[in-house]
């Protein structure tokens, strides 16, 4: 018989108990096979993320530009970063009001002036522990732990280059759209979120905080000063 059944050519088992064993043994393949792709990041992002990679502690002063759908004009605040390693991260506020949130050890906590402090455990912060954990991972230089939290997209040419991060996770990605860095050579100029309702945060670094904002102080005339640079 020169065509055997598909059955029996591949040898597929007959008896129901069998036939679900072999779908779960394709199903577990299937997603090992998926692990293995989003643990090796593109080559070219890999070497990237590896110039980015600060010793630490690791202090920049920022600007950052916040645009939400509840106020008429964008917030702006100005302060200092301090990545301490791959769990601490302290955020300052200087302008126009004072306020530092720490996270350190899975613990958040936020001191305003004038108004008492609040503590809570990052895990309840799902958004904020992802962002935590991809900025941590990016500054680390560890592309693997990048690219197993977001999906990376490069755009590098000889003046700068645009990374992209998109959520893999389904909780987060139903909030955060995105998160992209530019940059030159080793150099993040700016970190901008947007998430899906509208809302966008652009964060200017180092020596960019200190450049004068366009006017009108939009999410397009800010991504042409991160490109370009000071």
């Amino acid at each position: 018989m020169l065509f055997k059944s598909a059955k029996k050519a591949a040898n597929l088992p007959s008896h129901p108990c069998a036939a679900r064993q072999a779908a779960q043994v394709v199903a577990g393949l299937a997603w090992s096979l998926a692990s293995l792709s989003a643990a090796a990041p593109p080559p070219s992002a890999a070497a990237l993320i590896a110039r980015l990679k600060r010793p630490v502690p690791a202090t920049t002063a920022y600007t950052e530009v916040r645009f939400l759908h509840q106020l008429t004009r964008p917030l702006i605040l100005h302060g200092e970063l301090d990545y301490g390693g791959a769990d601490k991260l302290r955020k300052r506020v200087d302008m126009p009001y004072r306020e530092t949130t720490e996270i350190s050890g899975g613990r958040v906590t936020m001191t305003r002036a004038g108004r008492a402090s609040r503590h809570f455990e990052l895990e309840r912060a799902p958004e904020l522990k992802a962002l935590m954990d991809g900025f941590s991972a990016l500054l680390g230089g560890d592309a693997v732990a990048l690219q197993s939290l977001y999906t990376l997209s490069l755009v590098d040419n000889a003046a700068n280059w645009k990374l992209t991060l998109t959520p893999r996770d389904a909780i987060l990605a139903a909030h955060l759209r995105d998160f992209i860095i530019d940059g030159a050579k080793a150099e993040p100029r700016c970190f901008t979120l947007r998430q899906n309702n509208g809302d966008a945060s652009v964060m200017l670094l180092g020596t960019l905080a200190a450049t004068k904002l366009p006017q009108p102080t939009t999410p397009a005339a800010l991504a042409t000063v991160c490109r370009a640079g000071p």
